[in-house]
């Protein structure tokens, strides 16, 4: 696996760790205001609302992060194999140099058996 892929694993781990810790410190602060305020009125209803729409909110900020985890994989993995090409031509090119000493070296050989 590449380098590149795993920063962006790790990244990706990071964000969600985030999303995480900020959605528990959301709901402490939210369930202590909660409380204060239930001492002086009845909000049932509002606390229901509003934890519906904290969970909608993490939900769609993880939804987030896997599809730019997603997108940044494509692109990772389209730039690995545009990476990994060169090398074969690389490899190609040096291939015939390779025959071309051999060759010379036969024909060195050749001279002097022939002298």
């Amino acid at each position: 696996m590449s380098t590149i892929k795993n920063y962006q694993e790790q990244v990706q781990d990071i964000i969600e760790k985030a999303i995480a810790t900020v959605e528990e410190q959301h709901k402490a602060l939210a369930a202590t205001s909660f409380e204060y305020i239930e001492k002086l009125y009845k909000l049932d209803t509002v606390k229901t609302k509003h934890n519906d729409a904290a969970e909608v909110a993490y939900n769609k900020a993880r939804e987030v992060n896997k599809l730019v985890a997603d997108y940044a994989s494509d692109l990772i993995s389209k730039f690995d194999k545009e990476e990994a090409a060169p090398v074969k031509k690389t490899a190609a090119k040096k291939a015939p140099a390779k025959k071309k000493a051999a060759a010379k070296k036969s024909t060195a050989a050749k001279a002097e058996a022939t002298a």
